[in-house]
């Protein structure tokens, strides 16, 4: 029987990626490159992990003069200010945050981004009370897709990870779900980066389609799915 509902946050509760892409650029930008200068594996694997584990990336495969916190850092002076004026919600995101509640399942989130961003989302969707866990990604050693960010969810929610229902719009993240454990959920955003979600358990397009009874309908998972 599942007994929470754990969201990731970007391209999950908030349609942000926009705002990331257009953030990474401007930085790469103060070092005379792009993100076109990129591999297109980079690109594409890049939602979902650690912003820090990006920038190393990042600084490794285009050999910039700098260190990944540089360039972290610029990235994010960029983004925090982006946002104040861009955060969009996703579709049925306070609508879904609040029928879950009221049905009695215990709320997590589990993101690989920073306390001070997900304080900015959480406020502005005015959706923070609603959640019993919040573990963010000063917490995680190993950010997703290794499974250590849904495994300290459920554990500080006090619960089994096969009790626990994550909702994903990531590889990264789906990974690192289904290694945790957990059922997973894919949310398949056509405004975003397609991501590859065929190891998720179900899709969807809206949060508007996880029902009380589509989540009593679901069978725990059973499969440890990857290991690292």
């Amino acid at each position: 029987m599942m007994k929470a509902v754990i969201y990731d946050v970007d391209g999950t509760m908030v349609d942000s990626e926009p705002a990331h892409v257009a953030s990474w650029e401007k930085a790469l930008q103060l070092y005379t490159h792009s993100l076109e200068d990129l591999s297109e594996a980079f690109r594409s694997t890049m939602a979902g992990k650690k912003p820090v584990a990006i920038a190393q990336g990042m600084v490794e495969e285009l050999q910039l003069p700098i260190n990944a916190e540089v360039l972290l850092k610029n990235k994010t002076d960029i983004f925090m200010h982006t946002i104040k004026t861009a955060l969009k919600e996703m579709p049925g995101v306070s609508e879904s945050v609040k029928r879950f509640h009221h049905n009695g399942y215990k709320l997590g989130i589990g993101t690989s981004l920073t306390k001070d961003y997900i304080d900015i989302v959480l406020d502005t969707l005015n959706l923070k009370n609603y959640f019993d866990v919040i573990v963010t990604g000063d917490e995680i050693k190993n950010g997703k897709p290794h499974p250590d960010t849904y495994l300290i969810v459920a554990e500080k929610l006090g619960l089994k990870p096969e009790e626990c229902v994550v909702i994903e719009d990531a590889k990264t993240g789906i990974q690192s779900a289904k290694a945790a454990g957990c059922y997973c959920i894919a949310i398949e955003n056509p405004n975003a980066l397609k991501q590859d979600t065929s190891q998720a358990d179900r899709k969807i397009t809206t949060l508007d389609e996880i029902t009380n009874t589509y989540i009593k309908d679901l069978t725990p998972s059973l499969e440890d799915g990857f290991t690292f």
